[in-house]
């Protein structure tokens, strides 16, 4: 039986080892603006974060799965599930960093655009309102959640 506990704990590390690594890549994509870097291998990511869920609520609901693992063996697996949650800190600050620059590029962008088009009509030096250049309506569409 124990065999089984540590064939078991053996695939658990690897599977979060495997997604230390693509969280770790992704962060990095995101930090360096590579967002099509950030989307590589989706398919893999989702499936294994799916397997490996199920894997730990499994463990969770039943603890004696993992009953009789070697002491070493819980150091591995508790040492890799806190290397995933450093891991997914600072992919999560890699992506609210993002995110805040690009909310605040839009809101700029927005701004800028609002004033350019939208600039007011004034008093001429008869006294009628001069109207200024002709201009075009925008077709610019903002979402401030961006």
């Amino acid at each position: 039986m124990t065999s089984h506990v540590e064939e078991r704990a053996e695939q658990l590390e690897a599977m979060t080892r495997r997604l230390i690594g693509m969280v770790a890549a992704e962060a990095e994509a995101v930090r360096a603006h590579r967002l099509s870097a950030a989307n590589a291998d989706w398919d893999e990511k989702e499936r294994l974060v799916h397997a490996w869920r199920i894997e730990v609520s499994h463990i969770k609901a039943d603890p004696t799965l993992l009953a009789g693992l070697s002491p070493a063996s819980k150091d591995r697996l508790r040492e890799s599930s806190r290397e995933l949650e450093r891991v997914l800190s600072a992919h999560a600050s890699a992506l609210a960093a993002s995110k805040d620059v690009t909310e605040g590029l839009v809101r700029s962008i927005a701004s800028e655009l609002a004033a350019v088009r939208s600039a007011p009509a004034g008093y001429g030096r008869t006294g009628g309102i001069n109207a200024g250049p002709n201009r075009q309506a925008s077709g610019l569409a903002v979402n401030a959640k961006a």
